[in-house]
């Protein structure tokens, strides 16, 4: 495989890398739909290097080149494993890669290419993916700003009333949350009843690969034992990883990934319960700092008095002196790769003009 740091430029070098990315993909994408059979890949369950050629698929981008490994009988084609890989957004993937350096919202993107937001944000979630096995430092993923709906400020240094994106904790449970829900079965886990090794591959369940522990029977996929076992919106929950060591409202972060605070709060405590798992002395866990609330020493944006109180009937908190409603609520903004929260945002005055 290339390696994707020989066409990228060194990290720094501002817009040329974004367009060095996309080069990249668009080659590489390119590659992988030739109608060419040679040179032959491996086996990507397996890594077998006996394989035998098997025809072609009728594709609406061409003729597509398939093969069997003569090892485990896997039959595959050069896109198994990789974000286009039964994905009907082939015919317009370019113009997705070609979106991938801006900072566009999903929806954005969605409405210039024709598409639903969901097919956006799973394709970006894939690409993601795929780039870090590419480029396992990280680097190229970052480079990727469509799906964030955030600001991308290059010139902002971080002042008083800044709070940084805890990069430990986003890196962490990153690489963890995209091991458990790899859709590759290699390499076997351990049974997560019993701890045995001797595991074999047990087929597909809803994409994700299912496992048999030859001990005592269990089947099982990554998921099982972990909060996530039962996730239906992995996407969704992905898109919180950076943001839950920055002090954000939970309305803002259900705003972000489009989805109900209820969920949203959900989902926040599963990364808790995961920090747990990872760290049970609770040192990880302490760092999400995520669904914040105002409390009695919070101070006004407004006038900086530290005097709120707490109405029933109002749905944030109320500054007793000026009468401004207090929202936790920041602006992100994201330099060299990291966020950035701003200093809170007043909702509303309430004491009129």
């Amino acid at each position: 495989m290339s390696d994707l740091r020989a066409v990228a430029p060194a990290p720094g070098t501002g817009q040329d890398d974004g367009q060095a990315l996309v080069r990249f993909l668009q080659t590489h994408i390119a590659t992988l739909l030739s109608p060419n059979a040679d040179p032959v890949p491996r086996c990507p369950r397996c890594d077998g290097i006996r394989i035998a050629k098997k025809g072609y698929a009728r594709l609406l981008t061409g003729p597509l080149p398939t093969y069997q490994c003569e090892r485990c009988g896997h039959y595959f084609s050069r896109l198994t494993g990789t974000p286009l890989s039964h994905r009907p957004f082939r015919l317009q993937v370019n113009e997705l890669v070609a979106m991938l350096p801006q900072p566009l919202s999903c929806s954005q993107a969605a409405r210039e290419l024709g598409v639903m937001k969901h097919t956006v944000r799973e394709t970006v979630r894939l690409v993601r993916r795929w780039l870090q096995e590419l480029d396992p430092d990280g680097h190229c993923a970052r480079l990727i700003r469509l799906g964030g709906g955030l600001e991308v400020v290059q010139s902002v240094v971080p002042e008083a009333g800044f709070d940084a994106e805890d990069t430990t904790l986003s890196a962490t449970l990153t690489h963890d949350f995209d091991a458990i829900h790899s859709p590759r079965a290699d390499p076997l886990p351990v049974c997560p009843i019993c701890g045995n090794r001797n595991v074999r591959r047990k087929g597909r369940v809803s994409g994700f690969p299912r496992f048999l522990c030859t001990a005592c029977g269990t089947q099982f996929n990554r998921r099982t034992g972990t909060p996530f076992t039962r996730n239906r919106g992995a996407a969704r929950q992905r898109e919180l990883i950076r943001c839950l060591g920055l002090p954000l409202p939970l309305l803002q972060l259900a705003e972000m990934i489009d989805t109900d605070p209820a969920i949203t709060a959900r989902l926040v405590d599963e990364f808790r319960a995961r920090c747990m798992q990872l760290d049970p002395s609770g040192q990880l866990a302490a760092r999400i700092r995520a669904c914040v609330r105002p409390a009695a020493d919070t101070p006004c944006v407004r006038c900086g008095e530290r005097q709120i109180g707490f109405d029933t009937g109002i749905p944030q908190a109320r500054c007793n002196a000026c009468g401004r409603l207090i929202s936790m609520r920041r602006q992100l903004v994201e330099r060299n790769g990291v966020l950035y929260a701003g200093p809170w945002q007043a909702v509303a005055d309430t004491t009129g003009p």
